[in-house]
């Protein structure tokens, strides 16, 4: 069963999406414990940004899975474009959810920096993610399923929110004066980013006829 999974090409960005799907809980869950003992305001903040990623992210998982059991090609599209749109709407919430983390590290200050060892670790976790994302984009561009499309931007997305982290970590490093601000706009610009692709998907309308997508095993 692993074998077919691997052979195709879908089914692998997914496996890879469920791997970032634990760790994204996992991280979730410990930042929002942090919050509530340390009572921070940032670390709340960002567990409900982490918290709407995953439950984006396990719906649009659990939707692929009910999708593959559809013979008829006109009904699976229709449910897997039904949680594109459904996306957009997360999307946007995830846009509005990190404009409130940023907003509070440019205005009250209030951030969380790493040091020692951790740094490097944030750091490598930061640009794997974002390696994963871009090759996930290039490499699997010729596959036209909404979810899965869906799949690779919540894998962007969550990659450029690692990189903010990162830079804010780094520019701390260097004793930057303006660390924390410069940090904070552009994850401000991410985030109005996130907002902006989250429209999109909202209003982006479903094909008028299907045809064989390219790409996509016809064994599923």
């Amino acid at each position: 069963m692993l074998a077919h999974y691997l052979r195709n090409a879908q089914d692998r960005t997914a496996i890879v999406n469920t791997a970032s799907l634990v760790l994204n809980i996992f991280i979730g869950i410990g930042k929002l414990v942090l919050g509530l003992y340390l009572l921070s305001g940032w670390f709340i903040t960002n567990a409900l940004y982490y918290l709407i990623l995953c439950a984006a992210k396990g719906q649009a998982l659990h939707m692929y899975a009910v999708a593959k059991k559809i013979e008829s090609p006109e009904q699976k599209y229709d449910l897997e474009f039904s949680v594109y749109k459904r996306s957009g709407f997360f999307l946007c919430l995830l846009g509005v959810s990190y404009m409130l983390v940023c907003l509070r590290m440019y205005l009250a200050r209030d951030v969380f920096i790493f040091d020692g060892f951790i740094v490097y670790l944030v750091a490598t976790i930061a640009f794997t993610k974002l390696a994963v994302a871009i090759y996930g984009n290039i490499v699997y561009r010729q596959l036209k399923n909404p979810i899965i499309s869906t799949l690779k931007m919540f894998n962007f997305i969550d990659a450029m929110v690692s990189i903010v982290v990162t830079q804010t970590t780094l520019l701390t490093m260097q004793a930057s004066p303006y660390a924390i601000s410069v940090s904070a706009l552009f994850g401000m610009a991410c985030s109005a980013l996130f907002f902006l692709i989250g429209i999109y998907m909202l209003y982006k309308k479903k094909k008028e006829s299907l045809t064989e997508e390219e790409g996509v095993d016809p064994s599923m």
